[in-house]
């Protein structure tokens, strides 16, 4: 049986400074050996994750995260999945950067497979991320999860009473890079709270004055990679993954995106 490796989220939570810059204390590239230091791994086995070239050609080191039927759950899912250390926000600004690239050999399968996720820290609560890409068969989706409802009272917050919402981005492409900057301001009041998404360069989503999270414990916080809540359908999965990128309440799209493989593959425009 493969050795679990868990390593704990860090419970003190990082402040962004208000200016204009990513982050580079919170997530970003990184060596393997600084990794430890910035990043949280969640798998059953760490040759799980691996540094390699970028498979579009760029030169750059990116991911290679994979998972097995075979390996050992982990917090009741097989997953591959890395997020920054310490970095978590209740409400306001914070943008995002998560990149994927599936391989050719991607074998589609209806079993869901997420692959990026803005999930919420909960002491007791089961409740659903915020924000999942998905992977659906041969369709990418936008799922969004929010509840008004504080966590603990009568009527407090659950999966089932929670507001969900399902968006088709894509059909699955493989052999290239998908791009996703994220603008979110946290909310779980109503009235409140925008969310703002691009897809390589295109605005896909975009919602204001709607409550966009929930009452949360240490709050948001990115996770990319692989995670596989129920059956897998196959033996394996993989898949190729930049690292996550943070930035700031003054941050803008055309600095978010140049941290991502496409902005080193492609020249993207993004659309108002």
């Amino acid at each position: 049986m493969h050795r679990l490796l868990t390593t704990l989220l860090v419970l003190t939570g990082a402040s962004l400074p208000v200016s204009a810059q990513v982050n580079r204390s919170l997530g970003g590239q990184v060596s393997q050996a600084a990794f430890a230091s910035r990043y949280t791994l969640n798998s059953a086995n760490p040759n799980n994750l691996r540094w390699v070239l970028d498979p579009a050609g760029s030169g750059r080191k990116v991911l290679q995260a994979q998972v097995q039927d075979t390996d050992q759950k982990v917090y009741g899912g097989l997953r591959t999945e890395i997020s920054p250390t310490a970095e978590y926000i209740r409400e306001g600004v914070r943008w995002y950067a998560i990149s994927v690239y599936f391989p050719a050999g991607w074998q589609p399968h209806p079993y869901p497979v997420i692959f990026g996720q803005l999930h919420t820290s909960q002491k007791s609560s089961i409740l659903s991320p915020p924000v999942a890409f998905v992977v659906h068969g041969q369709n990418i989706d936008l799922e969004l999860y929010a509840n008004h409802r504080q966590i603990e009272g009568a009527d407090p917050a659950t999966r089932p009473n929670s507001a969900r919402q399902s968006i088709r981005l894509d059909h699955l492409k493989t052999e290239q890079w998908y791009c996703f900057v994220l603008r979110a301001d946290w909310s779980p009041t109503p009235g409140k709270g925008s969310l703002k998404l691009w897809m390589n360069g295109d605005t896909v989503y975009e919602a204001s004055n709607f409550y966009n999270s929930y009452e949360t414990w240490l709050g948001n916080y990115p996770k990319a990679g692989l995670y596989i809540p129920g059956m897998m359908g196959v033996h394996e999965r993989m898949l190729y993954l930049d690292f996550i990128h943070v930035g700031g309440a003054r941050m803008g799209f055309e600095e978010m995106n140049a941290q991502t493989p496409c902005a080193h593959t492609t020249a993207i425009e993004p659309t108002r």
